[in-house]
């Protein structure tokens, strides 16, 4: 499990979250995206995680940066600015590629979120003459338990995860959002305690280092079932009065 309570002063809180809010690419000048972690910021956290010996974070950041963030299955909202041929959603397909109309594939392994529009629009301008464009990553992750609409979902990394739980309806009724982990697989990457902190301090899902296939898991709350327990106590009381007697 890993610790953010030591990361927690690194990440500024996010006050609204726009869920496609993508800027403008070009040739010549690429909008650095500030939402999304860049490289020197992971390598900076991964050396800080390594030092305090946080291995579970350390070990989450160190996969990121070499795999990056792009697994099959994602999608990648594309718009380019006079060719509405290739502005579409394009699916992540199998050995990381993304494919594009009349071009060669765009290998995406080892790239991140940050890189992705410096990467597609060097792609682009291979093809065309000055491309422009906008670019927004979706993700797939699984928001399930106790929550109105449990399921899977395609949101932008950008976003807090407070919204991707608004995305799956919101808790229900019974939900206890002190007890919110975070699995991959069959690893619990987030504990209720980081979860917490997380929800606190605004975190998106990018600075949660989160990819397709993880799942955000609401816990029901524990009532404790006085009625039954008095009852059995009773019972208890009465059979133990019982043998009292009959000795």
């Amino acid at each position: 499990m890993i610790n953010i309570f030591s990361r927690a002063q690194m990440f500024a809180p996010t006050l609204f979250a726009v869920l496609f809010a993508v800027p403008c690419l070009s040739q010549d000048s690429v909008i650095a995206h500030s939402q999304y972690e860049s490289r020197s910021d992971l390598e900076a956290a991964q050396r800080d995680a390594e030092a305090q010996h946080r291995s579970s974070e350390a070990w989450l950041l160190r996969n990121r940066l070499q795999n990056g963030d792009f697994q099959e299955g994602d999608r990648i909202v594309l718009v380019v600015q006079g060719n509405p041929a290739l502005s579409d959603t394009l699916t992540v397909r199998a050995g990381k590629v993304l494919q594009l109309p009349r071009m060669s594939d765009l290998p995406l392994q080892g790239v991140l979120r940050s890189e992705l529009s410096e990467k597609l629009t060097a792609h682009l301008a291979e093809y065309l003459r000055d491309p422009t464009a906008r670019v927004t990553p979706l993700l797939r992750v699984g928001v399930l338990g106790h929550v109105q609409r449990p399921g899977y979902y395609y949101t932008s990394a950008d976003v807090l995860l407070t919204d991707v739980v608004m995305r799956a309806g919101g808790p229900a009724a019974d939900a206890d959002m002190q007890h919110i982990v975070i699995r991959r697989g069959s690893d619990v990457i987030w504990s209720a305690a980081d979860t917490r902190t997380a929800l606190t301090d605004g975190l998106s899902l990018d600075r949660l280092h989160l990819r397709a296939g993880d799942e955000i898991d609401l816990a029901a709350q524990h009532h404790v079932a006085w009625g039954s327990i008095l009852q059995i106590g009773a019972t208890v009381l009465t059979a133990a009065i019982a043998l009292i007697r009959f000795h």
